[in-house]
């Protein structure tokens, strides 16, 4: 194996964290999880932020909220 990533550190996240830290997201734009999945489905986010966050944390829906 190459020497070029010895210096790569790989974090491994567990449920728990990915829920923190996508409630963070959430209450920062001051919505609940149901509330940013309506606005997906309507098409229409309330600001770019709420759709921002929709794109990083629906990859995280079965451990979202």
């Amino acid at each position: 194996m190459s020497d070029n990533y010895d210096d790569v550190k790989v974090i491994h996240y567990t449920d728990d964290d990915i829920r923190e830290g996508n409630q963070h997201m959430l209450d920062g734009i001051g919505c609940t999880w149901e509330q940013l999945k309506a606005q997906a489905a309507d098409g229409c986010f309330e600001s770019e932020d709420a759709r921002d966050v929709w794109l990083v944390i629906s990859s995280f829906e079965p451990v979202a909220t």
